[in-house]
């Protein structure tokens, strides 16, 4: 086999269909790949994020707020306990 007929068997090989719908698969799918790699989420706009850290602000000052109830409303709860106990140990203390 002499160079004329390997050059025209390897131009057979690569005109063929079966090998040029392999190659643009491939690249196809090697060009996918790559950009689900590099993907990166644009920056947001300026007025989007003004408004996400206002909505987290209002929402932590919220949450402040209604552990500051809470805490407030279980400190009147002891504290009313601990008002009534007191007078009746106090009673109590003095009936012996």
């Amino acid at each position: 086999m002499n160079i004329s007929e390997m050059l025209r068997l390897a131009f057979r090989v690569v005109a063929d269909w079966r090998v040029i719908v392999t190659a643009v698969l491939t690249i196809f799918i090697i060009s996918l790949a790559n950009y689900v790699i590099r993907y990166k989420k644009k920056p947001l706009s300026l007025k989007k994020r003004k408004a996400l850290l206002r909505e987290q602000a209002a929402a932590a000052a919220a949450s402040k707020a209604e552990k500051k109830e809470e805490g407030q409303a279980d400190a009147n709860a002891a504290g009313g306990d601990q008002n009534k106990k007191g007078p009746a140990s106090s009673s109590a203390a003095k009936k012996k």
